[in-house]
């Protein structure tokens, strides 16, 4: 797994994106009775344990394998990107009262 953990860390990114995306669209479509707040952050927050996690382990990688080192900060970045987008998810989910209109 260590030779590859660039390739991991991409799926990885691309779970958590998915995840976040799908919870999010559950919420906006069924609304706050579907879908329990405390189980969207509680997926949230593991996902935030495991990225975090990959990401110190790519970046000890990065470090004690300089020829993968381009490819481990493309990885990194990508990991990244989540962030911004996790942060408008919460924003909408906080700022956006009727959800109800979209059904």
């Amino acid at each position: 797994m260590l030779n590859n953990i660039h390739e991991f860390g991409q799926a990885i990114a691309l779970i958590s994106f998915v995840i976040g995306t799908s919870l999010l669209s559950l919420y906006l479509y069924f609304g706050e009775g579907f879908l329990a707040i405390e189980f969207a952050f509680a997926c949230i927050l593991i996902m935030v344990i495991v990225n975090l996690i990959i990401f110190i382990m790519l970046i000890g990688y990065g470090i004690f394998n300089p020829s993968q080192r381009i490819q481990v900060i493309k990885t990194c970045f990508m990991m990244l990107l989540n962030i911004p987008i996790a942060i408008l998810y919460m924003y909408m989910i906080i700022t956006f009262p009727y959800y109800n209109i979209l059904i």
